[in-house]
């Protein structure tokens, strides 16, 4: 390479890492506000402008001598698959978790999505599952699984197109999954659908109804839960990732702790305990078994923020109680650390209050690390929400408050890894 080569691309890693460290230190010295628009729109989701360009087929993909139409079915040969999901013998990809997504691109001149429902889309109106369907980063439908099956054109046009297609669990999977059957093209192209690539960083969030995203579009704290207010894509686990360019996972269900769920009398609840079921797809008897880790992709990162359910069972007898906790909270990062032997782990809680029990939180990481010697780890507390900032169904976080602890996530995991927002590892 000539010196002059060599100079202009030290020159632009130098540039590269700086504006990678500008980024974090705008997100901690000015917050959300500080940040410059293309970013901020990926904060809260409004970044369709500044989406990828979807992909094309290759000139010298294999085609058919005249347009064929034909289904294929939602497996990874065909869609990348995110989030924990499950195959069953009538042949459909169920999107269990909160978040759970199958994403694709597809070449052609017509294209029908066809989604299923399971049970719950047939129970009550305000707990039926909640799905969205995104053609090219846009918005196509945002609705509750009403029907055992439903079909959902993509799009039909004279000339053949590629669009790039994501459809997304938005509810949690306490309330039943929606399926993804399969995507029936017309395409004069042999493989006209191809799953979306992976991308370099992997998170997984593992948490209550803050993940969940329980509530985030009410008007009022006053309201009740329902399904249809309750949208992973404004959580502060979905921002995050979207933030960092970076796939993921989640295990989250509203009212779930780690030694005892959200409990009114102070009387333990055991049976709502989130490593009781971290191991598992989902928790309805249809998604009740074992995920596959070890065929699964490999986390690089683990976020957990449970103890605020917790907390209602603690603070009667806070001092009695404590140890119960620090013990469970060991307990499970021995867990979370034998199914992810290479991520980092960050700990956090408080957003709805508890500030005592990160105290014990703090406590437990420092415990495991002196037994284990395991340094990937860390705790950070996240801020009480402000009645400013406005809250959502009984008091859960709003879209403002979710956007804060996506920042505030982001600049942890920056700083802490080393990686630049967007990816990029330094």
């Amino acid at each position: 390479m000539r010196k002059r080569d060599v100079a202009v691309a030290t020159v632009t890693a130098v540039l590269v890492l700086a504006i990678g460290g500008l980024i974090c230190w705008v997100l901690y010295t000015h917050g959300i506000k500080g940040l410059s628009k293309p970013i901020m729109q990926t904060l809260t989701g409004n970044n369709s402008q500044y989406a990828e360009e979807p992909a094309t087929m290759p000139e010298d993909a294999p085609k058919w001598d005249s347009e064929q139409t034909e289904s294929y079915p939602a497996i990874a040969a065909h869609m990348k698959l995110q989030g924990r999901t499950t195959r069953d013998e009538d042949q459909i990809t169920w999107l269990v978790q909160s978040g759970s997504a199958a994403e694709f691109t597809v070449t052609g001149t017509k294209a029908v999505l066809t989604l299923a429902g399971d049970r719950t889309a047939l129970g009550k109106e305000n707990h039926k599952p909640r799905y969205a369907v995104y053609l090219d980063d846009q918005l196509l439908t945002d609705a509750l699984m009403r029907t055992k099956e439903l079909e959902i054109p993509l799009f039909e046009s004279n000339q053949p197109r590629t669009a790039s297609v994501k459809v997304i669990q938005l509810s949690e999977a306490g309330y039943g999954a929606v399926g993804v059957k399969h995507v029936t093209v017309t395409s004069i192209y042999q493989e006209p659908v191809q799953p979306i690539p992976a991308k370099d960083l992997r998170i997984e969030f593992i948490g209550d109804s803050i993940t969940c995203g329980y509530g985030v579009e009410t008007k009022s704290e006053k309201d009740s839960f329902t399904t249809g207010t309750e949208n992973f894509t404004k959580t502060y686990a979905y921002l995050t990732a979207r933030m960092l360019n970076a796939d993921y996972s989640a295990v989250c269900y509203s009212g779930y702790g780690i030694v005892s769920g959200w409990t009114g009398d102070g009387q333990k609840k055991p049976d709502s305990i989130l490593p009781k079921y971290y191991n598992l797809i989902g928790i309805l008897p249809k998604y009740k078994k074992q995920w596959d880790f070890e065929h699964a992709e490999q986390n690089d990162v683990v976020v957990i923020n449970l103890g605020t359910n917790d907390y209602s069972y603690l603070s009667p007898s806070f001092s009695s109680r404590s140890k119960e906790f620090i013990k469970g909270y060991v307990d499970f990062l021995k867990q979370v650390r034998q199914k992810n032997p290479n991520a980092y782990i960050f700990c956090t809680m408080g957003t709805m209050g508890g500030e005592s029990v990160y105290g014990l939180i703090e406590q437990a990481v420092g415990e495991y690390s002196a037994a284990t010697g395991d340094t990937r780890i860390k705790s950070y507390a996240s801020p009480v929400q402000t009645q400013e900032d406005g809250y959502g169904a009984d008091y859960h976080p709003s879209v403002k408050t979710q956007q804060d602890s996506a920042q505030l996530l982001t600049e942890e995991i920056c700083n802490t890894l080393g990686i630049q927002p967007g990816g990029s590892f330094q």
